[in-house]
């Protein structure tokens, strides 16, 4: 027999993946998950695919050619049964029994098939339980016309198995809504109807077994996907409330933040401290998921405490180190640029830790790097200092500090937005208020992202004294 490699042809891909397969598993990277577990097989003109009595362990289908069945009866020769052609399946019950073949199959003229074994549909339940299942309710129909055309002495016991098979496959394999007792008396027999009717049972087992952990794992999923949401439910409460109108008199502040999942690791802050100066910060936490928000948390309200007692960005953020390297044992860190502005002198004082450089634009879309020393991220070494830099902020200036979703942000060609496009976007436009910077710099991003799914919290404030 040739095992010649061949590549997958779309005939055979659609062919294998027919239209009762994708009810069941619709999306792309399944249709093509098959190929990984078919082997191809070219048969030269009167070559052998498996003798009477051979051992079982596989499925057939048929891309090309045809195939005969003989059946070699001792004594009196060969008799051919039957041919099959392209499109059609041999040796199903392979899959469910260990069995010897019943008949010899030979190619006529050029045959070319897709084979799969017993133990590659057993990876395809582990790796892909949706299409295992379709593969299977597939066979089960495949088992029903093989019945429909069995011998007029096996006809009745047959048919009513046939029946059974319908109406397990409609009832979506479910305890009720087809025939078990005559699945279980037929298994009693020790003929072909028995050996159909054990196939069922085996079948109707593992199909359940795959279903009852399918149904858990999609509760053990959706549980997870509502405590996500609660997560960002939470972390939205902890976002700071919009700035009251006397509050807004003082200091021009604007925010947006887009958490790429339900609970993100972005944060960021913006509130007057005692002494009058606005506090703003913005910050990401390494990783995903629960953990990231969590330790967003933790980092949000240590820096938000701290903020109201500490009247210095890199003490502040020293502090805040300090508490996260305490607990740490996840590892993970948190970058942050924490910004203090005195809306009576203009002064901007401001400390970096890890996190992308902040930029002044000025009133005609100049925009200049805030260059300074940056520290390692919070929670990673405990003696980490973080230096405190300082400049003045014009009344025609905008602060802009955002993560680094926005310069990362890629399209579908993988190519990032950089701090070059967040410099084009603004670039010789005049900024009248800082909502007006982050409505073009999110706009721009999302220009920018197009189709291609969102990779990372996209977080950013602005602010901008008032004249």
């Amino acid at each position: 027999m040739g095992n010649n490699r061949v590549s997958p042809s779309a005939f055979s891909q659609r062919l294998f993946y027919s239209a009762s397969l994708a009810a069941f598993a619709p999306d792309e990277a399944a249709e093509h998950a098959w190929m990984e577990f078919l082997e191809a097989v070219a048969l030269a003109p009167g070559e052998v695919l498996f003798r009477e009595s051979d051992a079982a362990d596989a499925m057939f289908l048929i891309e090309s050619g045809v195939l005969a069945v003989v059946l070699e009866v001792e004594g009196a020769g060969r008799a051919e049964l039957r041919r099959l052609g392209a499109g059609q399946f041999l040796g199903e019950m392979a899959l469910y029994r260990s069995e010897l073949r019943t008949a010899t199959v030979e190619a006529v003229g050029e045959v070319k098939l897709w084979r799969l074994t017993a133990e590659k549909l057993r990876e395809v339940e582990g790796c892909y339980p949706q299409l295992a299942i379709a593969l299977h309710r597939h066979v089960a129909s495949l088992l029903s016309e093989r019945v429909s055309f069995s011998n007029v002495e096996l006809k009745e016991p047959l048919a009513r198995l046939a029946h059974a098979l319908r109406d397990l496959a409609t009832s979506d394999f479910s305890e009720e809504g087809w025939d078990r007792p005559v699945v279980s008396q037929a298994a009693d027999r020790d003929d072909e109807v028995g050996a159909v009717a054990q196939a069922m049972e085996f079948l109707v087992a593992r199909l359940q077994e795959h279903i009852a952990a399918l149904r858990q794992e999609t509760a053990a999923r959706e549980a997870i996907e509502s405590e996500l949401r609660i997560a960002g439910q939470i972390q939205l409460s902890l976002l700071p409330p919009a700035l009251n109108e006397q509050e807004r008199r003082r200091v021009d502040f604007a925010a947006h933040i887009d958490p790429a999942k339900e609970a993100g690791g972005d944060l960021y802050d913006g509130f007057f401290m005692p002494d009058g100066r606005f506090f703003t910060l913005v910050g990401d936490v390494s990783g995903k998921g629960v953990s990231a928000a969590v330790f967003m948390a933790l980092a949000a309200m240590a820096v938000r405490t701290l903020a109201r007692k500490v009247d210095d960005p890199g003490e502040l953020l020293a502090q805040a180190n300090h508490l996260l390297c305490e607990r740490n044992e996840t590892m993970q860190f948190v970058t942050a640029c924490a910004v203090m502005f005195d809306p009576a002198s203009g002064e901007l004082t401001w400390a970096n830790a890890g996190h992308p450089l902040p930029a002044v634009v000025s009133a005609d879309g100049g925009l200049v790097w805030l260059e300074g020393p940056r520290a390692a991220p919070l929670g990673v070494f405990e003696d980490t200092v973080f230096k405190t830099q300082r400049r003045m902020l014009a009344s025609n200036e905008t602060l802009i500090v955002y993560s680094d979703g926005v310069s990362e942000s890629m399209n579908a060609q993988a190519a990032l937005f950089g701090s070059d496009g967040i410099q084009r976007c603004l670039q010789g436009l005049a900024l009248n208020h800082s909502e007006d910077a982050v409505k073009r710099i999110v706009a721009a991003v999302q220009a920018h992202q197009g189709d291609a799914p969102q990779a990372d919290d996209i977080t950013l404030v602005a602010l901008r004294p008032m004249r």
